[in-house]
């Protein structure tokens, strides 16, 4: 039977492991009883759902409950009241689960909050720590990180280890980690990210040093990493780390000190502070985990932004690029999934803001960037055979490698004058699936 991905699945694996009872939050399905038994327990839990992100915490007040989300506040009377109100107005998935919260409870002992990144390059390979994600920025924390990162470290690979043996085919886990004054240090949730995530291909292409230059700076987007970003870059783009067609991609500019721009799809509005920016788009959009990366200067056709779509398959045992094509954004558009016209490299890049003039010195870097990168996803993820990379290239000739789909849409190649292209890649694709004596 298939294990399921849920948190509440995640914990019970973690929690059969005595070893990591004492940094596990108690965590049960949400239901009317166990809703009262932890408010008998605790003075604040929080509501989670199985799957997904959005939390609502239920705080004991003078013998009123407080409920506080992303959209509503409420104040209820008893427990009954309570439990119907969480019900009918708050709950948007099918299950939930339900902790205690360890939020706002005092300077010693309010946690400091961190995602941890723990990879492994294949199946068999070890767990490595990747990467500390600060959720909230804090002055104080700076001076206490240090006697803690080590232990968190620790704790991470061990929790991603144990993961890792129930979910053999996930090789990005992040642990959503915190820690107070007095030491104490507890696993909150924790986030499997499979074959699919850009996260995951992140860790992949950035921890090998031939590749991570062509790799756009990323990292989880909290608040601490927003304000981060956009006070290094001025334009950032927010992209879920599960996503297609470029759904839910959101593009940040710091047009001036206290101006922000919001462009999703085709609007733009502006926010008057940067804390008010993030508030809005984490208030509308966030429904799952989300990236936050570098704004890239994308090459252009007539104020249009371009990116290439590489195919590169498994030919015998070698990786080889089998067609390329380039998106044009439509008008008003920053992402090239709404593309106004498919070209080919060459017609593109006659067309473009392209500075230099060695158009074939830059056709064979693409090339070996993505055959370079193929063989890193191909170690991390064997069975794969076919990849469509979606590149950007600068208008100096910078080249980035924006993500990787392992199901690429062909379709597009069907749309250029010559058909040549798409029957070769489909030929190599009925190839690989034909019966063998």
């Amino acid at each position: 039977m298939k294990l399921s991905k849920s948190r509440i699945s995640q914990y019970r694996i973690l929690n059969s492991d005595d070893s990591f009872s004492k940094y596990l939050l108690e965590t049960a399905r949400f239901t009317e009883a166990s809703l009262f038994t932890f408010l008998e327990k605790y003075k604040k839990i929080v509501i989670k759902p199985a799957f997904g992100m959005g939390e609502i915490f239920v705080s004991t007040e003078n013998n009123k409950f407080k409920v506080l989300s992303e959209m509503n506040r409420a104040i209820l009377m008893d427990k009954e009241e309570l439990y119907e109100y969480i019900s009918m107005n708050e709950l948007k998935h099918k299950h939930h689960i339900i902790q205690p919260s360890r939020q706002n409870s005092g300077f010693f002992q309010s946690p400091f909050h961190y995602y941890i990144t723990v990879h492994r390059k294949s199946p068999t390979a070890e767990w490595l720590y990747i990467s500390s994600t600060e959720k909230y920025s804090t002055l104080s924390d700076k001076y206490f990180y240090m006697f803690f990162i080590k232990k968190m470290k620790k704790i991470s690979i061990l929790a991603a280890k144990k993961l890792g043996e129930s979910f053999p085919d996930c090789h990005t886990v992040v642990i959503d980690i915190t820690y107070d004054l007095k030491g104490r240090i507890w696993i909150q949730d924790t986030m499997l990210h499979f074959q699919k995530s850009k996260w995951s291909q992140f860790q992949i292409l950035s921890s090998n040093y031939s590749i991570s230059p062509f790799v756009p700076q990323t990292n989880l987007l909290t608040k601490a990493t927003f304000n981060e970003y956009l006070n290094n870059y001025n334009n950032i783009v927010i992209k879920p780390c599960v996503g297609k067609h470029g759904s839910g991609i959101i593009k940040i500019t710091k047009t001036d000190p206290i101006t922000y721009e919001i462009h999703t799809v085709r609007t733009k509005q502006t926010k008057p502070s940067i804390d008010e920016t993030f508030d809005f788009i984490h208030t509308i959009y966030f429904s799952k985990p989300h990236l936050v990366q570098e704004g890239l200067p994308l090459l252009e056709i007539n104020g249009c932004p371009l990116d290439v779509r590489v195919i590169t398959q498994k030919v015998d045992s070698s990786w080889k690029v089998t067609g390329k094509i380039v998106k044009v954004a439509g008008n008003g558009f920053f992402i090239t999934n709404a593309s106004q016209k498919l070209l080919n490299l060459n017609q593109a890049l006659q067309s473009s803001n392209l500075s230099m003039t060695n158009s074939e010195q830059l056709e064979y870097e693409i090339d070996s960037i993505c055959i370079s990168a193929s063989k890193l996803f191909e170690e991390n993820h064997p069975d794969i055979h076919i990849i469509g990379f979606d590149i950007g290239i600068s208008p100096q000739g910078d080249i980035w490698i924006i993500e990787g789909n392992y199901r690429p849409d062909l379709a597009m190649f069907l749309d250029l004058e010559d058909k040549d292209t798409y029957m070769y890649i489909r030929k190599i694709i009925k190839s690989r699936t034909k019966p063998t004596d």
